[in-house]
């Protein structure tokens, strides 16, 4: 039982990670933005300017990371046709930082395009925002790209996947209730949170959560530690309707455990989350699957003189 409890309260926290911003069919806008990137990767790896004409709007714009502004489909064809025949062919790689719906039928995306040219020659990354209207007929198209400068993006800019987590959220089961509100760290470059699991007998196990990006590996990773000396750490597998975490590390009791936890979103404001491949001290226990909920912000103190 001890075990179980441990196990339960150290991965608390974990139990509100989704992939993409809490808004109404956040997978389907996933879907759309993943298509277009890899539409727009094969068209420029190909060298076809027509087909990445074909991505955007009739009227929509395109500005380069020098601030030259290119109006129009055929402008934008004619640009990355003089740019294809300046340049080696090579590979395109887009990492999604964000996907956010702006209004009906809009929705912005922000993120970085890496390019590696067949030949000897300079990686080049280049931060990008991106705006995707519906057209009538129901399909997306983008209405206009600003290509905002050259570099890699910050651990802050790569949170914003997770940022619409920030906030408080509970998940109840079997009796139990664990608590987690999550926010930014002072200088942004981590989500932090403290969670509190309370067990049907009344024991009580809190403790604490922290994101950041690791740049060896080039993934998010999380650290949890409980009050009971428990701790974890794992890396995150992003993908375009669901994310998870692999994690290790000990209960209070000292022993070893791990756990594969995902998640997928049931709605504007909540989650399923699923827990596999559980073990503690060797011994492999059942996995399991919960509903976690976003709750109301706490009311804020009053204070008198």
């Amino acid at each position: 039982m001890r075990c179980r409890l441990l196990v339960s309260g150290l991965l608390g926290c974990f139990l509100s990670l989704p992939l993409v911003a809490a808004e109404p069919d956040a997978a389907a806008l996933a879907k759309i933005v993943a298509e277009s990137v890899d539409h727009f990767g094969k068209a420029v790896e190909k060298g076809n300017p027509a087909a990445v004409g074909a991505l955007f709007t009739k009227e929509a714009e395109y500005v380069d990371s020098d601030g030259v502004v290119f109006h129009g489909r055929a402008a934008i064809e004619a640009e990355f046709a003089a740019h294809f025949a300046a340049r080696p062919r090579g590979k395109v790689a887009v990492e999604v930082i964000s996907i956010r719906p702006i209004a009906d039928s809009v929705l912005v995306e922000e993120g970085v395009s890496t390019f590696t040219p067949e030949t000897a020659g300079a990686v080049t990354h280049t931060r990008y925002v991106a705006t995707h209207a519906r057209q009538a007929d129901g399909s997306w198209q983008m209405a206009s790209i600003r290509e905002i400068a050259s570099g890699i993006a910050s651990p802050h800019e790569r949170l914003k996947t997770l940022a619409w987590l920030v906030g408080r959220w509970r998940q109840e089961s079997d009796g139990s209730i664990v608590d987690t509100e999550w926010e930014w760290s002072e200088d942004g470059n981590f989500l932090v949170s403290q969670f509190s699991s309370t067990q049907s007998t009344g024991e009580v196990l809190k403790g604490s959560h922290r994101i950041g990006w690791d740049a060896e590996r080039g993934q998010f990773r999380s650290w949890v530690f409980s009050a009971d000396g428990g701790a974890a750490d794992g890396w995150w597998t992003i993908d375009a309707d669901r994310s998870s975490v692999g994690l290790n590390g000990v209960t209070g009791d000292g022993a070893r455990m791990a756990v594969t936890v995902s998640y997928q979103l049931d709605g504007k404001d909540a989650m399923v989350v699923s827990q596999v491949n559980r073990t503690a001290g060797g011994v492999a226990l059942p996995g399991f699957t919960n509903r976690v909920v976003r709750q109301p912000p706490a009311p804020k103190r009053v204070t008198t003189r």
